[in-house]
């Protein structure tokens, strides 16, 4: 428990908004911008729903308030979608005309893949209306590509990631070597069609590649990285000009959030043991 609880610091800003906001703070700084996300998902109690909420309202507020570099990120599972889109909408929506009126960024997470068609089509409604929107899409899922040329069409704003989840061999590519594949083919197809995206890897091949690609077509992009993973490259890539932007969680539910991460991908455990090392 003590090792998990080092791992949370590690990983996570602390249980309340002022730590997330401390955390931004320092990031800031560190002349990294922040992407704020508290902890929770997968409510089935409405007033989790609205606390939730409540509480980013809260965090858009001080991030104006301490005038940071900072956006939120929501999960909507967060926000209602095991209800339903319609009643998740009704909860997104006053979030979005925060952040619109105060012409910010609004990002989504992606979640498992049974809630990806849902996302997509809360996204495109609202992405239809505030063009500084974005979503996350995951290389190891095998539709993301079609789902990608899609967005890329309405002007979508992506963040790519190899993905979090453990997924059926229907829906997803089972090898890393897979996976990669993907995550590189998309990486290139981004870097040709699209705009304002965010590259959201750890791994030093791809972190190569992007700089790589960036040489050759200009566009307006950015790494994104989570908090306490690879502290000296985010300092590396800040100093050679690129913008980074550092995922920042917090909230009380750390422990579930880390014990399912572990269960979902092992592979975690080297990479919060080597990002200890290297801290």
């Amino acid at each position: 428990m003590g090792l998990l609880i080092r791992f949370a610091r590690q990983w996570v800003a602390g249980e309340t908004l002022d730590d997330a906001i401390r955390a931004t703070r320092d990031a800031n700084a560190r002349g990294i911008d922040g992407i704020l996300n508290l902890l929770g998902e997968h409510y089935r109690d409405r007033s989790f729903v609205e606390q939730t909420l409540h509480e980013y309202l809260r965090a858009l507020k001080a991030i104006g308030r301490e005038k940071l570099r900072a956006s939120v990120s929501i999960k909507p599972s967060q926000f209602g979608l095991e209800f339903g889109r319609a009643y998740c909408e009704s909860q997104v929506l006053p979030l979005f005309d925060r952040v619109r009126s105060e012409n910010g960024f609004l990002w989504f997470d992606m979640e498992s893949s049974r809630f990806t068609d849902e996302t997509l089509a809360l996204y495109e409604g609202l992405l239809r209306r505030y063009p500084d929107v974005g979503v996350c899409l995951q290389a190891n899922l095998k539709r993301t590509a079609e789902d990608l040329d899609h967005l890329l069409e309405l002007g979508g704003k992506i963040r790519l990631t190899k993905g979090a989840y453990r997924e059926p061999a229907d829906v997803a590519y089972e090898t890393r070597a897979e996976v990669d594949e993907a995550f590189g083919r998309l990486l290139r197809t981004l870097f040709e069609r699209g705009d304002r995206f965010g590259v959201a890897t750890h791994d030093g091949r791809f972190v190569d590649e992007a700089m790589r690609l960036a040489a050759n077509h200009k566009k307006t992009w950015e790494f994104q990285m989570l908090k306490g993973v690879r502290d000296p490259l985010k300092r590396e890539l800040v100093a050679k000009g690129y913008r980074v932007l550092e995922y920042i969680p917090y909230g009380p539910d750390w422990l579930p959030y880390f014990t399912r991460r572990l269960r979902e991908r092992p592979r975690n455990v080297f990479t919060m043991v080597r990002s200890l090392v290297q801290g």
